[in-house]
């Protein structure tokens, strides 16, 4: 799921439709510009993180799809993020239908189906680069896309029209500053720890515009900005037997659903 200018050729979003009711008065001001304080923690976070050499964390996701019928199902996955700036990424991500690897490193991107045991490699020069080749010959995004990328939900090239903050609240036992925002084609939150690590520790995306509203939401938990990261944690080993394939192809819910040699 992606809000960056660059990815909104093929944003897959997602929402769950939530009653304002007892929000602060500034919520309901959608058509606002972005508010100073909304847009003061929105840039610290998007700098923060750029700012990081390297940094892993996990993360839990939900997305929905709609139904031909209009029933609304909710998918979920979970793994972990090893990044290392400018050119090396390791990404797990489990669920029912999904047990995928998504490895960077010297300049090719290993896209791993644990499941069907086959993988295809092909050029990606850096981590921003990867996240296009993911969207744009795959077919989906790599989870957390938005917060990988070189500049981080930067609000110079995020689809934004208006936003405010919300207010702080408490996750996981930290404060954090609840940002809500709006752009031309989707609505979305952010939840960003107070202090001197400014990280994303929430993130919900809302397509408005798509028949019943799709909601994507990650939930980033056990940050580690400086890790100790193993050269081998770039490096995909096949597994026995694994088979090597020219492409491959999913489908709404992130399944691999074809494979050609």
């Amino acid at each position: 799921m992606r809000v960056a200018t660059r990815a909104n050729r093929g944003i897959l979003s997602a929402t769950v439709a939530a009653s304002f009711i007892g929000l602060p008065l500034a919520v309901a001001k959608a058509q606002d510009p972005v508010d100073p304080d909304a847009k003061s923690v929105l840039e610290a976070m998007s700098g923060y993180l750029a700012g990081l050499e390297a940094f892993s964390a996990d993360y839990e996701a939900d997305f929905d799809i709609v139904t031909s019928d209009g029933q609304k199902l909710k998918f979920a996955s979970s793994g972990n993020l090893i990044v290392k700036r400018p050119g090396q990424l390791h990404i797990t991500r489990t669920g029912t239908i999904a047990d995928v690897d998504f490895i960077l490193d010297d300049g090719l991107l290993t896209i791993h189906g644990r499941g069907i045991n086959g993988y295809v490699q092909l050029p990606a020069a850096t981590i921003d680069d990867a996240i296009d080749v993911v969207r744009d010959d795959i077919g989906f995004e790599a989870p957390g896309a938005d917060l990988l990328s070189a500049a981080p939900l930067n609000p110079d090239v995020t689809d934004l029209v208006s936003g405010t903050h919300v207010g702080m609240t408490v996750i996981d036992g930290v404060a954090v500053h609840h940002l809500a925002f709006r752009g031309d084609q989707v609505d979305w939150q952010l939840w960003v720890r107070d202090g001197d690590e400014p990280l994303p520790v929430r993130y919900v995306i809302t397509s408005k515009w798509m028949t019943g509203a799709p909601e994507y939401s990650l939930q980033l938990s056990n940050w580690d900005t400086a890790p100790s990261i193993s050269p081998e944690a770039f490096t995909f080993t096949p597994a026995d037997g694994a088979k090597k394939l020219s492409g491959i192809a999913v489908d709404d819910a992130g399944q691999i659903v074809t494979t050609w040699e």
